[in-house]
């Protein structure tokens, strides 16, 4: 099995991956690409009826065992669906299909844990998180993950979510886990605010963020959304992406604040460009902003564990090996 093309189901995945290893595996992508030794394809995305979207992220790691990349979903009303193509960055070969929707939850959750370790107050006890949907249960895993949490306020404007999703993970960690009744009881006291949502237009305001020190925003990643206000930057003292091409694409918040005319970005920084130089919060910071926009490498650092794992155990379905014969001997 080890030279075969492997089909990863969902199972697989998680069966590979937990949040503490993605959160490593990632911290360690991201320090190849400031080294140079990664690179992103930018995000290609399309738009069609109501709501209906495709996607694709490429990346590569460069080097002796690296590996390239393609992950490509569908987005509509109906439904979706998302796969990873992992190959063999010397020789071309495809090495694993893999089924990418818990890939890209862990992704996105280990890339708030990346930021949150790198920018937020190491005390801080108290967090909020605001969206209850799907990926809101990898992103409060991620948060424990990193910082020593006392209690977490959730929020979502469905009472009956947020109920559900609080019974559901309250048994799960050693912190109080508390279902707030609105959006400023979320927000006071907490330290660590995660924003995970499907908002069209922005709903917290610099006020609303009396207490916050630590802010990740990664729920808005297409260019007609935000979460967050303009007033939110004037309380920043850095503010940080996971990848600056595509927040200059797709982020509405940066492009208000920034400019999307192509002009240089003044005062962003590049979260791997921030680890790989052993940089650390700013001692008299009053805010930072990570804002994830997702990227490639993100997702291929995810697949590596997995297609590596699955190698070691014996996991997937192992199809023929992708070779010219083999194509050849297909033809009638």
């Amino acid at each position: 099995m080890a030279d075969a093309l492997l089909y990863l189901t969902e199972r697989d995945v998680v069966s590979a991956l937990n949040i503490p290893r993605a959160i490593d595996a990632l911290a360690d992508m991201l320090v190849a690409q400031a080294r140079e030794q990664a690179r992103n394809l930018p995000k290609t995305l399309a738009t069609w009826g109501e709501g209906s979207s495709m996607h694709a992220l490429g990346s590569v790691q460069t080097g002796q065992g690296g590996y390239a990349g393609f992950k490509t979903w569908v987005h509509t009303k109906a439904g979706g669906g998302s796969v990873f193509s992992l190959f063999d960055a010397e020789t071309g070969t495809l090495r694993a299909i893999i089924e990418a929707r818990a890939l890209g939850m862990l992704r996105t959750a280990a890339i708030s844990g990346v930021a949150t370790r790198a920018l937020a107050p190491a005390d801080a006890t108290q967090a909020a998180l605001i969206g209850t949907g799907p990926q809101a249960v990898t992103q409060l895993a991620a948060l424990a993950a990193v910082r020593p949490l006392r209690q977490v306020r959730v929020f979502s404007p469905t009472p009956e979510k947020r109920r559900a999703f609080v019974n559901s993970v309250a048994a799960k960690y050693d912190f109080e886990i508390v279902e707030s009744p609105d959006l400023a009881h979320a927000l006071a006291g907490a330290q660590i605010v995660t924003l995970i949502t499907r908002a069209v237009e922005p709903f917290i305001d610099a006020a609303m963020l009396a207490d916050c020190r630590h802010l990740n925003a990664v729920g808005a990643i297409l260019p007609a959304k935000a979460e967050f206000g303009q007033d939110v930057f004037g309380l920043a003292d850095e503010v940080v992406v996971d990848d600056l091409e595509n927040a200059r694409k797709g982020s509405r918040e940066l492009r208000e604040r920034f400019g999307s005319d192509g002009a240089p970005w003044q005062g962003v920084s590049v979260l791997g460009q921030w680890l790989a130089d052993g940089k650390t919060r700013p001692s008299e910071a009053r805010l930072t902003i990570f804002k994830g926009m997702g990227m490639g490498l993100s997702d291929l650092a995810m697949a590596r564990v997995v297609h590596e794992h699955a190698r070691a155990h014996g996991l997937g379905v192992a199809l023929p090996p992708q070779t010219r014969e083999n194509l050849l001997l297909a033809q009638p």
